[in-house]
């Protein structure tokens, strides 16, 4: 039995003179064996493997005369569409975008988990400085490297899961790249303003 590649769109797949496979209509189709046909299937280019090609055997279909009389629609299929290279190469963007949200979706689930673990280890570190006795210098240095140490990890978490996240946020049918360069423009130039304490609350306190 001869097998062909097609795909629910009736796209078929045959060898080029170079032995690659293309697109093309049922009238150019090529019939193969089929192991041949699945290892064609496999190896197909991921423009191509995209469209949802499968193996599928030839049958030579015949109605009867009183099927055809009794038949009460006809139903015209065409079967000469050849997908452009246009379109396929459209696919293959639109494929590259999908995947680049999807991996930033993961990124970010990630990032929330290191930044939870990361807020856990600074909290261990305040607990042992406020319930340990004095400490010499040494000592005082090594904590304070730790909580340093800590909080420099914390923003570089923070700062990447910001940026991915806003990405998300954005309708992409308004994106644009200078919205993200400003984004990370305003990393490099944020400042930290230190909080004030009430003066009374201060001298009640004392």
């Amino acid at each position: 039995m001869d097998y062909v590649i097609k795909n629910h769109k009736n796209v078929y797949i045959r060898l080029n003179k170079n032995g690659a496979p293309v697109t093309c209509g049922e009238h150019e189709k090529t019939l193969f064996e089929y192991s041949k046909a699945k290892n064609i299937l496999n190896s197909l280019p991921k423009t191509l493997h995209k469209l949802k090609f499968r193996v599928e055997p030839v049958r030579d279909t015949i109605l009867d005369n009183d099927e055809n009389k009794n038949s009460e629609k006809r139903v015209i299929e065409s079967n000469n569409y050849i997908v452009s290279e246009n379109i396929l190469q459209w696919i293959e963007k639109f494929g590259i975008c999908d995947d680049i949200l999807k991996e930033a979706q993961k990124r970010k689930d990630e990032l929330n988990k290191a930044l939870s673990e990361i807020d856990k280890d600074f909290s261990n570190i305040i607990h042992k400085i406020e319930f340990e006795g004095k400490i010499d210098l040494y000592g005082a240095w090594i904590e304070r490297n730790e909580v340093k140490s800590n909080r420099e990890r914390r923003r570089q978490i923070k700062d990447e899961l910001f940026i991915i996240s806003s990405v998300l946020k954005i309708d992409f049918r308004n994106f644009k790249k200078d919205k993200l360069n400003k984004m990370v423009t305003g990393l490099a130039k944020r400042r930290f303003t230190f909080r004030t304490i009430d003066e009374e609350v201060t001298e009640n306190v004392m």
